[in-house]
């Protein structure tokens, strides 16, 4: 249980994307998109 002062917020993300810089540019940037059962995982680039 927790203290009755204690507050905060449910956080339930649809989509979240990650990107991760590389000294040669060629970045990657990877999404995860919620599908209603899963978590479906897509490369945007390189």
């Amino acid at each position: 249980p927790r203290p009755d002062h204690w507050g905060g917020y449910r956080l339930r993300p649809e989509l979240v994307e990650f990107w991760q810089g590389r000294p040669d540019r060629l970045h990657d940037r990877i999404r995860y998109r919620w599908d209603y059962s899963d978590w479906v995982k897509e490369r945007l680039s390189p």
